[in-house]
């Protein structure tokens, strides 16, 4: 810097505030024998003070000088301040001196005037740079120059003063957190804990740019007005930093579940982005399922018939620490299903689940007989346990025709029977038709000798006392065709779809395979036995033959009788039928021809001890009085409550007589 010009004697205390002045510390340098290299040569003493920052923060070994704080440095500027200097001039009135403020080499704001005398003026002087003028990061060289009122000018040293604006992560977003102690695939639970000696280890990822005093702010969720842990004083590396949290401070909020985040933060309070990426953390913090009972299989060894009948179940006895709401893991040959609980489960009261046929496949296959092992875990909130114990389940799921798609019965896959009646209808046996009919189908893919063949008519088997053993001359012949008795056909009655299949097994084991069904109409049987009608109040006129008269009250109507033992049973509809012939017991001309109305359905069997059968009695008015001498013919049909079997009574006949001894007519006689 330039010494100063001022030619006036100084004072004493000028002479040690303008130390670069004393002209008697000149001497001559003779430069060919000690040559100073241009621009490296020290500066001597400085006259005036250097510049104060007022507003920085407090220095740190390791950081750069004056560094302030971002947002003080945005928002209020840089301010300096500068003690009095030398007054070489101190009369009222003379020249002031002016103060210049240099920043990185340019004059910065407007002059200073400092009247004279200095000492009657407010020191230390304060001077601000602007906001605006700091706001980007770097390093700012600061200084001034005083040009005395007097003569000459004096320079300060230059100050530094820094701003940054640059966090320790250089404005990139950091990737999340990782647990890596006291923690099993992102949940917390107090034996996890314990496994890593009670204490949470979180793996921060590091700074991309590492100074003295940065800090690790630690959030439990990005919402979070405080952070759950702060670490300062970290060290100047871009290492990974692990926080440790206790077992207190971990369960103090109990079971939870957070969304991990962090800053960091350097000494100027720059932050790295945030939040970062989250890392989800659940805590369980109750006490998790252990000590898991064994399983079992009670219907081991398994074969198709638990398949279909839904008898592949495990059994669980319970562990210690049931919750609701906890799961099971199934592995049954290392093929993995969940299972829901209803209940706790406990000796007297296992837990009982169905081992989906997909994974009864999976574990076994359906070519070979063979075993597999089973365990399980329970799950606690999304947590698995250890597995239990492991038990050797056997199991044999080969058959005649059976596919991986389902364990059957029923294959659908299978040919279907064509029944032929041995009057020659197709899936139908016709009225009348007491012969044998013909079961035909195709033979199944992947037909054996040795399989074995049941044939059933509406549930009856045909083959007895064992089944049907299939040759290769059958298979050979493309066709499987078999004839069904008429005995069985008569036991099996007449009925709408009546259902007739075939079941196999292979004839290694009793794994069965079942087509459809297909449906057959009979209608072969017939009642041919129905007893006859009666009529109570007739009288016996020699022989077979009945008759009413006016003594049996005929003009009230005539009283009737349905009743069969044998036949007639609950659900079977009776429909009547009158017939009137007259005049004259002989006459064949008809005077009434009707259906009695409405049809009668049976409500109970009428064999039940005491049962009168169906009475009515036929209107006098409707079924008689047209006649005053004649003859009732009457007849009744039935079906049968399988709306297929039908029979019809013989006509029982009863001679009517309305004349008197003295020819009178009992009841109105018939209209014209």
């Amino acid at each position: 810097m330039a010494k100063s010009n001022n030619t006036q004697a100084a004072s004493v205390d000028q002479k040690k505030k303008s130390k670069g002045n004393d002209s008697s510390a000149t001497q001559c340098v003779n430069p060919l024998e000690a040559p100073v290299p241009h621009g490296l040569a020290p500066h001597g003493p400085r006259a005036v003070d250097d510049l104060r920052v007022t507003n920085a923060l407090p220095p740190v070994v390791g950081l750069p000088p004056n560094l302030m704080k971002t947002i003080v440095a945005q928002t209020e500027g840089v301010k300096l301040e500068v003690d009095m200097w030398d007054d070489t001039f101190p009369l009222p009135g003379s020249n002031p001196d002016v103060f210049r403020l240099f920043v990185n080499g340019v004059v910065y704001g407007d002059p200073i005037e400092r009247p004279k005398p200095l000492s009657s003026l407010v020191w230390p002087l304060a001077v601000t740079i602007k906001d605006v003028d700091v706001s980007n990061h770097g390093e700012y060289r600061v200084s001034y120059e005083i040009a005395l009122g007097s003569g000459g000018n004096e320079q300060s040293n230059t100050t530094l003063v820094n701003v940054d604006t640059i966090g320790p992560a250089g404005g990139i977003l950091l990737d999340a957190v990782t647990l890596t102690g006291g923690a099993v695939g992102g949940k917390v639970t107090l034996e996890s804990l314990a496994a890593n000696g009670d204490a949470l280890d979180i793996t921060v990822p590091g700074r991309l740019i590492a100074r003295a005093m940065d800090e690790l702010w630690l959030y439990g969720n990005v919402t979070d007005a405080d952070p759950i842990k702060v670490v300062s004083s970290l060290p100047v590396n871009t290492l990974p930093v692990v926080v440790s949290l206790t077992k207190d401070e971990v369960v103090a909020k109990g079971s939870r579940v957070e969304h991990l985040s962090f800053r960091y933060f350097d000494y100027s309070e720059n932050s790295t982005i945030y939040p970062t990426k989250l890392r989800e953390v659940e805590y369980l913090l109750t006490p998790q399922p252990t000590n898991l009972t064994d399983p079992a299989v009670p219907a081991a060894p398994l074969d198709l018939r638990d398949a279909q009948l839904k008898l592949a179940e495990v059994y669980i006895f319970g562990w210690t620490n049931y919750r609701p709401g906890q799961t099971l893991n199934i592995d049954l040959g290392g093929h993995v299903f969940p299972a829901a609980l209803s209940s706790e489960p406990t000796l007297a009261n296992p837990a009982k689940i169905e081992i989906p046929w997909l994974i009864l496949f999976a574990a076994y296959g359906i070519t070979v007989a063979g075993t597999a092992n089973l365990r399980y875990q329970v799950v606690d909130g999304g947590t698995a346990s250890a597995w239990s114990n492991s038990i050797s389940v056997a199991a044999d799921f080969r058959s005649a025709a059976g596919e991986p798609g389902g364990p059957g019965p029923i294959r659908d896959y299978l040919p279907q029977i064509t029944v032929t009646s041995f009057d020659g209808l197709t899936n139908e046996i016709g009225p009348g038709d007491d012969g044998p009919a013909t079961a035909a189908f195709g033979v199944y893919i992947g037909a054996m000798p040795g399989h074995q063949l049941q044939l059933y008519w509406d549930g009856i088997p045909i083959f007895t006392p064992t089944p049907h053993t299939v040759t290769q001359p059958e298979i050979d012949s493309g066709t499987f065709s078999f004839t069904i008795p008429a005995s069985i056909i008569a036991a099996g009655l007449n009925g709408l779809d009546k259902p007739v299949w075939y079941s196999l097994t292979n004839g290694v084991n009793p794994n069965m395979d079942t087509s459809l069904s297909t449906p057959v109409d009979v209608f072969a049987s017939e009642l041919t036995n129905l007893a006859l009608a009666q009529f109570p109040k007739s009288v016996s006129a020699g022989g077979t033959l009945r008759s009413i008269s006016c003594k049996q009250f005929v003009e009230l109507g005539i009283d009737t009788r349905i009743k069969d033992a044998v036949n007639l049973k609950t659900g079977d509809t009776i429909r009547r039928f009158w017939t009137l012939y007259g005049e004259g017991l002989e006459s064949s001309n008809i005077l009434v021809q009707a259906e009695m109305l409405p049809p009668i359905v049976v409500v109970n069997d009428h064999s039940l001890p005491g049962h009168n059968g169906e009475e009515f009695v036929a209107d006098f008015a409707t079924y008689v009085q047209p006649a005053i001498l004649g003859r009732v013919e009457f007849y009744y049909t039935v079906l049968k409550a399988d709306g297929v079997t039908t029979g019809q009574s013989l006509p029982t006949i009863l001679y009517v007589s309305r004349r008197n001894a003295d020819t009178t007519v009992c009841g109105a006689l018939p209209t014209p």
